[in-house]
């Protein structure tokens, strides 16, 4: 409906078919990023096709600007109406995201529908084509157009390929594994979802101002719900974050229906159609929607991950079992590069406090989870948190993190307080954390996983990943090599290349910490590491904790093995229903009676 009807695929591949495949592509490419890359479903992209060719049409009829001076502002505005509607909307996800963005799409048409300037329902007219270039006129040959789509298609390769191969690629893939962790591995979730949409947006304002300039009148009804559906399918048919899949869904869905309105069956359907139904019909062109509509539901059941999905989408998709235990590689000697700012300066600097809860309480309406909790951790110690389960442990990690904000107390990191801070602000001030239960980016490889976590201390510019600057490459290249230092380091750099998924679930739990030290922290907090390891696996990671202690950073351990405990630790805290009940030395604790009594059951300290 957005192109015009009647074109058949013997016309002129340049003037009636490539236009409406090529602009389709460009709407595909830009909707991956928001789809396909950041992994955020948007039902009303279509609205920034809009905004871009409304604009365009405005500028050029009413300001009587040139069709180029108008690019640069439909452009903009697409991406500005990208960012109005992700500023208050991107906290939300799934679902509620998908009902918001359906109804922008839909406000934007019925504000055109309704706006005198922009035409009403009668839409807007006499809209000039670009000036020529080069000799090429595009007023009278359909051929610039052609040439105009290719680069604007080309350039829009480049943007997602240079964007998906750097720290913003990361980070929107990481965004899209798990947004949680992501935030807690320094990812900035907000302003790069924000960036996904306004990058995703400027393609559809460059899409809506080469149809306008093609075409020459626009009205509200160019620009449907179903547009958007479309374009949606396009992407998902052809492989999210995959540009060949998304290339060759958007032909798929711009040729398929024109392709199918020339058709016409052959005597043994047409009687076939004409039995079916009762002589009604008897030409395939009449069910050509239907049958474009059975073709997307085989390629879904049959190609789930798209018609050329990328490497990632197909492992999603892919039903691998973890590999079984493996015994670890020897563990490098030397210290993780991400902690070498952190080593420790003199005897003086292990009497420091790096980490401190005053009367912390943290309350569920009105259920108090932890209860004026106070704590102080020094620089070089393996710090343990211990207690039944229930006790608010985790809920303690959760409010040094950022994940919630304690009602009362103060938390400080370096002796400043954190008390209100993002959790990826945290991470940059150094606090980084693992998970009770593994929390990786399953579907990107050790390598990756890691190299979002040394994002953190370099961070994330999308102008630098676009314009490929020499200190955006060079941090790359640094990136890179202290994630390979640090999976050496943890005893896993053979699995480097390997999904994070497919590793035996040791490996996951080393690896999950390579991406916490990673981030460069001066404190980092364990959180059940050894749940779920064999006596080997334990073992080496004893040994593993303890050259991180000797690396310069202080450890903070949640952990059930009491064995492990007690063997591994310089100083332990016992938690009970929110309320600190016992601190000192591990022989101290072992015999203490209220911990006894509330959690270990017997001197020994058996578990």
């Amino acid at each position: 409906a957005a192109f015009g009807a009647g074109a058949g695929v013997n016309a002129k591949w340049q003037s009636v078919l490539f236009f409406p495949v090529a602009v389709y592509v460009v709407l595909a490419l830009g909707l991956n990023i928001v789809v396909g890359l950041a992994g955020m479903l948007d039902l009303g992209y279509v609205a920034f096709y809009a905004v871009g060719a409304y604009t365009a049409a405005v500028f050029t009829t009413t300001f009587h600007w040139n069709a180029w001076a108008a690019l640069p502002f439909s452009i903009g505005f697409a991406m500005l109406a990208g960012v109005i509607l992700g500023a208050p909307t991107l906290r939300l996800r799934g679902d509620y995201l998908a009902i918001v963005t359906l109804g922008f799409g839909e406000i934007v048409r019925i504000v055109a529908q309704n706006t005198n300037a922009l035409g009403e329902t009668r839409g807007i007219s006499g809209i000039p084509h670009p000036s020529s270039v080069a000799g090429q006129h595009f007023q009278f040959d359909s051929l610039p157009y052609y040439y105009l789509t290719v680069v604007a298609i080309a350039f829009g390769i480049l943007v997602v390929v240079r964007l998906n191969r750097s720290r913003v690629g990361r980070a929107w893939a990481a965004i899209r594994e798990d947004e949680d962790a992501a935030e807690l591995m320094g990812v900035p979730t907000f302003g790069m979802k924000l960036w996904a949409f306004a990058m995703g947006a400027s393609a559809g304002g460059l899409a809506g101002w080469i149809y306008a300039s093609k075409v020459g009148f626009i009205n509200p009804d160019g620009f449907p719900f179903f547009l958007s559906v479309i374009i949606l399918s396009a992407v998902v048919m052809g492989g999210m974050g995959s540009i060949p899949g998304v290339i060759a869904g958007a032909f798929a869905i711009a040729f398929l229906p024109e392709y199918l309105r020339n058709v016409s069956a052959g005597p043994t359907i047409a009687r076939f159609l004409n039995h079916l139904t009762g002589g009604h019909v008897t030409d395939i062109a009449e069910y050509r929607v239907l049958l474009f509509g059975l073709a997307l539901v085989v390629v879904m059941i049959f190609r789930p991950q798209g018609l050329l999905p990328s490497s990632q989408r197909a492992a999603e998709l892919t039903d691998a079992e973890p590999e079984p235990a493996a015994v670890p590689e020897q563990l490098d000697e030397s210290p993780p590069a991400a902690g070498e700012a952190t080593d420790l300066a003199g005897a003086s600097a292990a009497a420091e406090v790096v980490l401190e809860l005053e009367n912390v309480t943290m309350e569920f309406g009105g259920v108090v989870a932890m209860s004026e909790v106070s704590v102080s951790i020094r620089r070089g110690q393996i710090f343990a948190i211990i207690g039944p389960n229930g006790a608010g442990k985790t809920t303690l990690f959760n409010c040094v993190t950022g994940v919630f904000h304690p009602g009362d107390g103060d938390i400080r990191l370096n002796g400043t307080s954190i008390i209100g801070r993002k959790p990826h602000q945290i991470t940059e001030a150094g606090a980084a954390r693992t998970f009770q239960n593994i929390r990786l980016f399953p579907n990107m490889t050790a390598l990756q996983n890691v190299m979002v976590g040394a994002d953190a201390r370099h961070g994330t510019s999308v102008p630098g990943a676009l314009l490929g600057l020499p200190r955006h490459r060079r941090e790359e290249r640094t990136g890179r090599e202290e994630a390979m230092r640090l999976l050496q380091f943890v005893g896993i750099s053979a699995r480097a290349g390997d999904f994070a998924r497919n590793l035996p679930y040791g490996d996951q739990r080393r690896l999950e910490i390579a991406r916490a030290i990673a981030t460069g922290p001066s404190v980092l907090l364990l959180d059940e590491p050894a749940a779920g390891m064999n006596p080997s696996e334990k073992r080496a990671l004893v040994t593993l904790i303890r050259k991180i202690r000797d690396s310069g950073l202080t450890v903070v351990l949640i952990e059930h093995d009491m064995g492990l405990v007690m063997g591994l630790c310089d100083r332990v805290a016992v938690l009970d229903f929110g309320k600190k009940i016992a601190e000192g030395l591990p022989n101290e604790i072992q015999n203490d009676s209220r911990v006894i009594e509330a959690y270990l059951g017997a001197p020994t300290g058996a578990a």
